[in-house]
């Protein structure tokens, strides 16, 4: 069944052009997948057949480079491409070796030309975040297996790093251990030195010409956070920032936190900023009441105190609220546009009347 499988996905694969988009490889597959009668991705693709943006083909250099990287490797296998990535092309691959059992992998390529050329530094900063992770205590961190920052020997800049049991879970069944496992794992990411990383935080809005949200109904706390962002800085204990530490970015399995992924914005910087973005996540999720679980289960972890400038900080960053799909992947597909503006809104008015 499965040799027979690889080679009816050849010839799909084959058929559809250079250049294709995400859906025309992903109808192919979804035809194979229903006339087989099957419920899983295909786990070997025709590598190079199609040179593509973001579907589960890997470019023949790509292939290469992995194979080379790894001592004593052999094959090259791609098992899945991950749903859910914004910024670049992520595959779960497996490496055979001479020397020892597969090695389970994770292979990010910057795809994206708006990437490269706006954050070039996202493969040696995550570079560096993996090797200074590496070791950490109570920190569950890919391991680094190698980089190729400007995409010399890849086909495009890229890391390879090690791959980590478990998934993301966006619809938890206990969702105060969940906010106890999103909060103590980043308590042990905030023991480690900042001075590891090089950059440091930095906004992702601009405060002078950020306004209220025009579908906003409390546009007098949205307007108290932008003045807030004008006027003030963050300030407390300088820690390793992960940047972007949300749900999605934390695996689980079997009821337990088994790792924090997607370090390419890692800085240095107040350790509440991560705590806040965290925090803006619940709410567009889960609503107020669980980013307020989560504020309370950090302290609780880490003793620090909460910082609503953080919070005002990180909410700004994404006040025009336009998409929620990427949350679909992770099965929320209860979730809507207007849904998360509500959230929204509730949570910019908490904030407001803390600062």
């Amino acid at each position: 069944m499965v040799a027979t499988l690889d080679e009816r996905w050849h010839e799909m694969a084959a058929d559809i052009p250079t250049g294709a988009n995400d859906e025309d490889v992903d109808t192919a597959g979804s035809s194979l997948r229903q006339k087989d009668g099957i419920s899983a991705t295909p786990a070997r693709y025709a590598a190079g057949r199609i040179l593509h943006r973001m579907t589960g083909v890997l470019p023949p250099r790509a292939v290469e480079w992995v194979r080379t990287s790894v001592p004593g490797a052999t094959t090259v296998r791609v098992q899945e491409r991950f749903a859910g990535a914004t910024s670049s092309s992520l595959h779960a691959i497996e490496v055979d070796r001479t020397d020892g059992p597969p090695l389970p992998l994770v292979l990010r390529r910057y795809t994206d030309a708006r990437v490269r050329t706006e954050e070039p530094q996202y493969p040696r900063t995550e570079a560096t975040a993996l090797h200074a992770l590496d070791g950490a205590p109570g920190v569950l961190a890919p391991r680094l297996v190698a980089v190729d920052e400007r995409g010399t020997t890849c086909d495009v800049p890229a890391v390879l790093m090690t791959r980590l049991p478990g998934r993301p879970t966006l619809s938890p069944s206990d969702v105060g251990a969940w906010v106890r496992g999103l909060a103590e794992a980043l308590t042990a990411v905030h023991r480690v030195d900042g001075a590891a990383v090089e950059g440091s935080y930095r906004r992702w809005h601009d405060p002078q010409t950020a306004v209220a949200p025009l579908w906003s109904r409390q546009p007098e706390a949205w307007t108290r956070l932008i003045d807030a962002s004008r006027s003030r800085e963050p300030s407390g204990h300088i820690v390793l920032l992960h940047r972007d530490f949300h749900p999605a970015n934390v695996l689980w399995l079997n009821g337990r936190v088994s790792g924090v992924v997607d370090w390419p914005n890692a800085c240095h910087g107040v350790a509440a900023l991560d705590v806040g973005h965290c925090r803006r996540d619940i709410v567009m999720t889960h609503g107020v009441a669980v980013a307020e679980a989560f504020l309370t289960a950090y302290g609780e972890a880490s003793k620090r105190a909460p910082d609503a400038l953080c919070d005002a900080l990180t909410l700004l960053d994404i006040s025009q609220v336009t998409n929620v799909t990427p949350y679909h992947a992770y099965g929320r597909t209860d979730l809507t546009v207007e849904s998360t503006r509500a959230r929204l809104d509730e949570y910019a008015a908490l904030v407001a009347g803390r600062l």
